[in-house]
């Protein structure tokens, strides 16, 4: 995990893990067969490091936001390790228990089969695509600085033009709100009525 952390995903390797715990590299195959696998552990202890939220109240959307909020912590938290959760297919306890906690938060809701796991996967889409833009673009976990766009044709792209400075800025916490609030109003309309 540190070393994802200090250089991305892309540094892992079976020879460059075993110089960082000072071991042969052969000696590493007797504990984990491939750098596939090793790198399907570490996205295993990130979910592990996600606890299933409990909210006081029993409203699925407040379940949601927690959830959501805690997910947006584990990013912030491993922002480069983050990335992992998108690629891998975790399908161990750690994997399991977020899983169930969702599913059981949705079947609260009346939300179960197809529906719920449909809407479970875009609420993983929404979570993994805006919390990756936002690791990529904020300096402090790692990423890019942005900067405003300049010279745009104007005539070429009025509606773009108009909008210039809000494209090339990023108000995380208010896209994060604005974004978990569409997909929360999305998945009401779902809902049977009592």
């Amino acid at each position: 995990m540190r070393l994802i952390e200090r250089e991305g995903v892309e540094a892992v390797s079976m020879r460059r893990l075993a110089a960082e715990l000072g071991a042969g590299t052969m000696s590493l195959y007797n504990h984990v067969p491939s750098k596939a696998l090793l790198v399907d552990l570490a996205a295993e202890r990130i979910m592990a490091e996600a606890r299933p939220c409990h909210v006081a109240g029993d409203d699925w959307r407040d379940h949601i936001r927690a959830h959501a909020h805690a997910v947006r912590a584990l990013a912030r938290q491993h922002p480069r390790a983050f990335v992992m959760l998108a690629t891998r297919r975790l399908s161990t306890e750690a994997g399991f228990r977020t899983i169930e906690a969702a599913l059981r938060n949705l079947a609260k809701a009346g939300f179960r089969g197809k529906v719920a796991v449909g809407m479970m996967r875009a609420m993983v889409s929404y979570l993994l695509g805006t919390l990756m833009r936002e690791v990529a673009t904020s300096p402090e976990l790692g990423g890019i600085a942005l900067s405003p766009y300049e010279g745009v044709d104007a005539s070429a792209f009025p509606l773009s033009a108009e909008v210039l400075d809000e494209l090339g800025t990023y108000d995380h916490d208010h896209e994060f709100e604005f974004g978990l609030e569409l997909m929360i109003a999305a998945l009401e309309r779902y809902q049977e009525p009592d």
